[in-house]
């Protein structure tokens, strides 16, 4: 009876011991099942538990990221994917682009531009991060360096479904471009009108003083009236 319990515990035992790194990979398993099938309030508990035990684990980070977005949580959605960051090692750009995105949700456009950028220069051959932060220079009206990104993009995917769109914004922005230049060169050409219209009149004020010599009374006499301001 004794031996019989004994082997009882033992198994018992060994079974815990085995099955606890089980249950702890199970709750990535789980919590991925549930993301998919889009239950991320379902996920969300299973995905921190499961960063609990791998905290090491790039991956989790940007579930966790994606679930706290869907559930409109976007400052803890950042959060979450700044942490990501210090772990990633073949996603950080991802990571950037989605921290990129909870900012342009945001209205932070200057932020989000930034986070496009260094998804970019994490990894160039990304093109939704030069659509993006072509959308987000758009709002910050930097039509230059948005054009060039819009052009990117259609370069880096030419049969994306928004071609079409794409390209009548990179039409309407070469407009804007060129008539912004033409209004700037015709202001400068206005500024160098009137400057030589001033040069000009000082010109004519020189000739009308040549008569006068050094020492001549007329100086004096042209010069008494005149109010010097101190």
């Amino acid at each position: 009876m004794f031996k019989s319990r004994a082997v009882f515990l033992l198994t018992v035992f060994f079974g815990i011991l085995f099955a606890a790194p089980l249950f702890a990979s199970s709750y990535l398993t789980q919590g991925e099942k549930l993301f998919l099938d889009n239950k991320p309030e379902e996920a969300l508990p299973l995905m921190e538990a499961a960063l609990n035990e791998e905290p090491n684990n790039e991956k989790i980070y940007l579930y966790l990221g994606i679930i706290y977005e869907q559930l409109n949580n976007l400052d803890k959605s950042s959060k979450i994917l700044r942490r990501g960051l210090n772990v990633a090692k073949s996603i950080k750009n991802i990571l950037y682009f989605n921290i990129g995105n909870n900012l342009f949700k945001q209205n932070q456009y200057a932020l989000a531009e930034d986070m496009y950028t260094q998804a970019i220069e994490t990894k160039d051959n990304m093109p939704a991060a030069y659509l993006n932060r072509a959308n987000t220079r758009l709002q910050l009206k930097k039509y230059r360096e948005a054009l060039a990104d819009y052009t990117l993009y259609i370069q880096l995917k030419p049969a994306n479904k928004q071609r079409e769109q794409i390209e009548k914004i990179i039409q309407l922005l070469s407009g804007t471009i060129a008539a912004a230049e033409k209004k700037q060169k015709e202001e400068l050409a206005k500024q160098k009108a009137l400057m030589n219209d001033v040069l000009s009149s000082l010109k004519n004020a020189s000739e009308d003083t040549k008569n006068l010599s050094a020492g001549s009374e007329s100086i004096k006499e042209n010069y008494e009236d005149i109010d010097i301001q101190d």
